[in-house]
């Protein structure tokens, strides 16, 4: 618990309810960050006072116009995983009701700054943190709606896919094969949110999407990338799958490094021995990252045994080498 010097979680409390918008905020904030904490540290007690702490934050959520506080309430709010702050976080990922956005009705000049975007990304990213369901729908609209502001949209993906309910898989999937979404990053956030919910039926149209993109440099670099990590996850999770396998052993020949030690990392995570020949090639890749990484995912599917196998081997690296005898008691 708290140091016994340190304010009572009820001074704190009053302390962030009575706060004048005319006064300096830094009080204010240093109140609300100590009360988060104390709440934190407390919450394994079904303490009395953390609703009250809660109702406190949300009190300055709704009401308060200056955008440090309202940040430091979503802070508190996030670390306390707050369900009952859900609805009020709903209206600042829309960019509506709280008071930093609307007065009477009429959106505040603040609404249509890039600090607003930045709030309503925080608040997006919170609500993924909480996993409500209540959040799926307006973070779906937000995701589809091609009129809304693509780092928002990029927030609204990567938390749907943390909430991982099955539900989000369609729109999700629907953006990734959109060929009039020209947002190649919301396309990057989209495949790794399938990564995330981790559902099988998504790895046939991750598989065909990786395909097209084949030697397809630079621009596409990154979201083969997350394609390829989302398929390992996916077939981590789900079993092994043969046409997944036969995808990702061709990435290793794809002309980016980056791409190359993707494929690697989830050839590590399929547990399908068959990885284990052409994983054995990549030790001899010119990028020396990409080799490492190849000797880790050939002890994940082979464990101390290839590594024996693989010290037998001519010609290689030192470096290689070297990585290989520290997998050898």
């Amino acid at each position: 618990m708290p140091d016994p010097s340190s304010p009572l979680p009820e001074e704190l409390i009053e302390q962030i309810h009575s706060a004048s918008l005319s006064e300096p905020e830094g009080g204010l904030l240093r109140a609300m960050s100590a009360a988060t904490d104390w709440a934190v540290k407390a919450a394994e007690s079904d303490d009395l006072q953390i609703p009250g702490v809660i109702l406190a934050l949300l009190k300055r959520l709704n009401t308060d116009t200056r955008p440090r506080v309202v940040n430091q309430a979503m802070i508190g709010l996030s670390r306390l995983k707050a369900v009952s702050g859900v609805m009020a976080l709903i209206d600042v990922a829309l960019g509506q009701q709280v008071a930093l956005f609307e007065r009477d009705g009429v959106p505040t000049e603040f609404s249509q700054s890039d600090e607003a975007l930045r709030i309503r990304c925080s608040a997006i990213q919170t609500l993924g943190r909480i996993r409500d369901e209540r959040a799926l729908v307006p973070l779906m609209g937000l995701l589809n709606n091609p009129t809304v502001n693509y780092r928002v949209r990029l927030a609204a993906a990567e938390s749907l896919g943390k909430i991982g309910d099955p539900g989000v898989v369609s729109p999700l999937m629907d953006i990734l094969v959109d060929e009039d979404e020209k947002s190649v990053y919301l396309k990057e956030s989209a495949a790794k949110a399938l990564g995330m919910v981790g559902d099988q039926k998504t790895l046939e149209p991750l598989i065909d999407l990786l395909k097209t993109k084949q030697g397809i440099q630079d621009k596409f670099d990154f979201l083969k990338e997350q394609v390829i990590q989302s398929i390992g996850r996916i077939m981590g999770r789900s079993g092994q799958s043969r046409k997944g396998t036969d995808t990702l052993i061709a990435a290793l020949s794809d002309g980016t490094a980056s791409v190359r030690l993707a494929a690697v990392e989830a050839l590590g995570e399929t547990a399908d021995r068959d990885c284990l020949a052409p994983l054995k090639e990549v030790l001899f890749d010119p990028e020396d990252d990409v080799a490492l990484a190849a000797v880790a995912a050939i002890f994940a599917l082979g464990g101390e045994g290839v590594m024996l196998q693989l010290r037998e081997l001519e010609n290689l690296p030192q470096f290689v080498r070297d990585e290989i005898e520290s997998y050898i008691p």
